[in-house]
């Protein structure tokens, strides 16, 4: 006979040999390539996701996060510490490193890949059970043989259930690492928006400055023309009430260019003590055209060129970072439902025993169960699941959809913005021109109120020039949320 150890040795290696292949696959660490049409990191370590099929099993012992960002001044990057002006690219990088919304989103990635290893790890352990029946008391009176027995078992999942669970897992970590970068996106988008306001109302500022400066010179003049009785008191009255009214705006003006700077500062995390000053003006850059920067980007990924801008928007819709996480949604729902239909095969206990009676003979074997699918075969589960699958097709069928008509929008807006620039011209000025009204006012050949009305027409030609180029950052920065495209390569500094 057989010794009873070693039966129950070769029938826990049987069992534990039954395990799917796919737990014996090698594990490493998420492979992350690089994406197109989404937003960057300048030191490309913004998590992205990758197909199901191409995505290897994460190691189940996941280490524990560290610290997700540091707000003491010398932790911070140092784009954020020197004197130097902060540029568009700075301010983008500076947002992608220390953003909090985005710092908070990226610790979803962490539960995804702890997600990933559960579904990776074999649900059910073997079981055992151990009876024993000291001094059993015979018919006759007499006291038998100690009866026992041991009894092994082992659930077996005979339909590939973890590999179904193992693709749900993957496609909702897909999922996660695109939202990621969809907030990212987001966060940059958000960032060249107030960055460009904060210009724009910078512009203001100095234009208001300006005027306020020259209405005080003007003021300064009319006071001594008044003493050499070259104005009338009412004269000079304008001229004061002007330089009032110009000195209020410019204080006004200048708040409003603080207001803008502390949203920035609100934007990328960056304490009240610390220096922000942005670098250049809106004149300064220079905007290409949304096509081109789309086919000089995406081109090589794209299976064939477009060859108008509808079809541009679509691809580029379609590689959008929400669009493609709920295409992760809706492949995650697909592995739901392939799980649904494995589980209607009924799981097997199977397992060796060994007993001794109370007789003394000796019984070993194996024992093995299973349920009978016959209340509930499982179709409702799978009509569900179906259902699922159904509702995620549509979602992401119209998340395309609108983001197609998004990225369209965006464009028209754009190249109507870039149009209107180009139209305008470099503008007037202001400087020079109110420099020969000076002149003339102060040789007598003008009067107060020829030169306001000249001041005036010049300041809001100035004032439009710069609502034009506001106008047009204001649809690059749109254009970057709608598209997906990068700022910079759209947008360039001269």
């Amino acid at each position: 006979m057989k010794s009873p150890a070693l039966l129950f040795l070769l029938g826990f290696t049987a069992l534990t040999g039954c395990q799917s292949p796919l737990g014996h696959r090698a594990a490493s660490s998420i492979s992350r390539p690089k994406p197109f049409s989404v937003v960057q990191h300048v030191a490309s370590v913004a998590p992205v996701a990758v197909p199901p099929d191409e995505l290897p099993l994460q190691d189940a012992k996941l280490q524990s996060p560290g610290p997700s960002a540091v707000s003491p001044a010398e932790e911070l990057p140092q784009v954020a510490l020197d004197s130097q002006p902060l540029s568009l690219e700075g301010a983008a990088s500076l947002t992608l490193a220390q953003n909090p919304d985005l710092i908070a989103a990226r610790q979803a990635e962490g539960v995804s890949l702890g997600a990933l290893g559960v579904a990776q790890t074999y649900p059910f352990n073997p079981w055992v059970q151990i009876q024993v029946t000291p001094d059993p008391r015979l018919p006759d009176g007499t006291t038998g043989t100690t009866a026992h027995y041991v009894l092994m078992m082992q659930t077996l999942q005979l339909a590939h259930q973890r590999q179904h669970r193992e693709a749900a897992a993957m496609s909702v970590l897909n999922g996660t690492r695109w939202n990621i970068v969809q907030a990212e996106l987001m966060a940059v988008a958000q960032t060249e928006r107030l960055y460009f306001a904060a210009l724009y109302q910078r512009g203001l500022a100095e234009i208001s400055r300006a005027n306020a400066d020259l209405s005080h010179e003007l003021l300064d003049i009319s006071k001594k023309q008044l003493k050499n009785g070259q104005l009338s008191a009412a004269d000079v009255a304008i001229v004061r009430l002007d330089e009032s009214v110009a000195r209020r705006r410019a204080e006004l003006v200048q708040t409003n260019y603080q207001t803008a700077l502390l949203d920035l500062r609100r934007q990328l995390n960056l304490p009240l003590s610390m220096p922000l000053t942005l670098s250049g003006n809106l004149a300064d850059f220079q905007f290409g055209a949304a096509a081109d920067a789309a086919l000089a980007r995406d081109a090589s990924e794209w299976e064939t060129t477009p060859s108008n801008p509808q079809e541009i928007a679509w691809q580029l819709a379609a590689a959008r970072p929400d669009v493609l996480a709920a295409q992760s949604d809706l492949d995650a729902a697909r592995a739901n439902m392939n799980l649904a239909h494995a589980n209607k095969t009924p799981d097997l206990q199977i397992g060796p025993y060994y007993q001794k009676t109370d007789s003394g003979a000796t019984l070993w074997g194996f024992r093995a169960h299973g349920d009978l699918p016959i209340l509930n075969s499982g179709q409702p589960l799978v009509r569900q699941r179906m259902a699922e699958v159904n509702q995620r097709q549509t979602v992401w069928e119209q998340l395309h959809q609108r983001a197609a008509l998004d990225a369209q929008a965006a464009i028209d807006r754009y190249e109507r913005a870039r149009r209107l620039v180009t139209a305008s011209g470099s503008g007037v000025e202001l400087p020079q021109e109110l420099s020969k009204l000076e002149a003339q006012f102060k040789a007598g050949e003008i009067d107060v109120l020829r030169i306001v009305t000249a001041r005036t027409s010049l300041l809001a030609a100035r004032q439009a020039q710069l609502d034009t180029l506001n106008e047009l950052a204001q649809a690059a920065a749109a254009l970057t949320s709608a598209t997906g495209l990068p700022p910079e390569v759209v947008v360039q500094g001269r």
